[in-house]
């Protein structure tokens, strides 16, 4: 039997030349050096044209690598006229019904700017596609480019709750509401069955895709084994400009999306409720103090106790997943400290969204900036092996 292909996407503007750049070996490199893999691989870098740009000497010398290279014409609209990133989503659906790339033997492996892949990733892809789910979701660690900041140690908790967008996910109706925007794998006829057009911006494309196919498809999703490698946002600012979009996104979902049953529509509005009530239980917590106020501490402990084990347990748990991975590490106290701050500007990020428009100019650094510590040598390699060896492999692209 003819085997199946994978085609490794990233989807980005394209102006984190440098971050693509280190995702994109990272394929290449292990799509050479992963044996018996099953499947044959393919690199796809579908990027807007002001982010080919940027850098093209960059793009050039992937395409050259093995990597293939779509730039989004600036004229090209979809049906309903969606923007952002799903507009260069749907685009790639359309190439890929053009190029006869769309059954049930090709899966579309789904990575952000800053998605790098190891062996362990490619293994979970291989053992995925044999199986009978139609969409495969993982856990994400986040130790590239880490430095310890606020921004990067609020992230690991990020990977914990993994287990709960995991476990909600391959449930149905996806009880808890999860959902992930990278380091998922989809069968192409069922990603291209379902699109990612939407009328306007939708800010999480992700999470409307989700809805999208779970309405269609049921209860498809599966977990997929081996973790991907990203980074976290360098600044306290980008951090809140990444979190207001999820929280628009969620809103947009919840009046927009014609496909969302009342009983999911509720969980939604349930998650984004919880978000939001993390800043006015910080306020309450902070006057009852303040003010010798008892009887509010009274009615919120019953809650206390409870909020800030899992709240520790994340970070803690969290931080034991990326241990192993990370090149530079931070005291207990710096921990703790940077640990809150991280956490501060999280609950204040739906408020931030609710004063705020959403903004398709929002602009996420994601290239190493300068003092930031070297990659480790290979995203996920289980042994060392040179940075510079992950350039020059090819991926079969015929």
């Amino acid at each position: 039997m003819r085997s199946p292909t994978v085609i490794f996407q990233i989807t980005a503007i394209g102006r984190n030349h440098r971050a693509i750049a280190e995702s994109a070996r990272s394929v290449l490199y292990w799509a050479r050096h992963t044996p018996r893999q099953g499947y044959l691989p393919r690199l796809w870098l579908v990027i807007e044209p002001d982010g080919y740009a940027s850098s093209p000497d960059t793009y050039e010398q992937l395409r050259r690598e093995g990597a293939r290279v779509l730039v989004v014409p600036s004229d090209y609209r979809t049906p309903l006229g969606t923007s952002g990133k799903a507009r260069a989503l749907q685009y790639a659906v359309e190439q890929r019904g053009r190029d006869g790339l769309s059954n049930d033997r090709v899966w579309i492996y789904h990575q952000d700017e800053e998605t790098c892949v190891g062996q362990d990733t490619l293994a979970g892809i291989a053992d995925f596609v044999r199986g009978p789910k139609l969409v495969g979701v993982g856990i994400i660690l986040y130790p590239i480019d880490w430095t310890g900041s606020p921004s990067h140690i609020q992230e690991v908790t990020r990977s914990y709750d993994d287990f709960r967008v995991l476990d909600s996910m391959t449930l149905p109706g996806n009880p808890s509401a999860g959902f992930h925007g990278s380091h998922i794998l989809v069968r192409a006829d069922v990603e291209d069955s379902v699109g990612w057009d939407a009328r306007g911006y939708a800010p999480a494309e992700d999470l409307t895709f989700e809805i999208r196919v779970r309405h269609k498809y049921g209860s498809v999703f599966g977990v997929l084994k081996g973790f991907a490698y990203e980074k976290g946002a360098f600044t306290l600012r980008d951090q809140l400009k990444q979190r207001r979009r999820w929280m628009h996104g969620v809103i947009w979902a919840v009046h927009r999306s014609p496909e969302l049953s009342a009983r999911r529509r509720l969980t939604l509005f349930y998650s984004a409720l919880s978000w939001f009530s993390a800043l006015p239980s910080i306020a309450v917590l902070i006057a009852s103090v303040a003010f010798h106020y008892g009887p509010l501490l009274l009615v919120t402990g019953i809650f206390t106790g409870f909020v800030w084990v899992s709240m520790v347990t994340a970070y803690v748990e969290g931080y034991r997943m990326h241990s192993e991975y990370l090149l530079r590490r931070v005291s207990a106290f710096r921990f703790v400290v940077h640990g809150l701050v991280g956490a501060l500007i999280d609950a204040l990020a739906p408020w931030y969204a609710i004063v705020s428009h959403p903004s398709l100019g929002d602009f996420i650094l994601k290239d190493r900036p300068t003092g930031a510590p070297e990659l480790p040598d290979v995203p996920g390699a289980p042994t060392g092996l040179p940075t510079s060896t992950r350039s020059g492999a090819a991926v079969a692209d015929s």
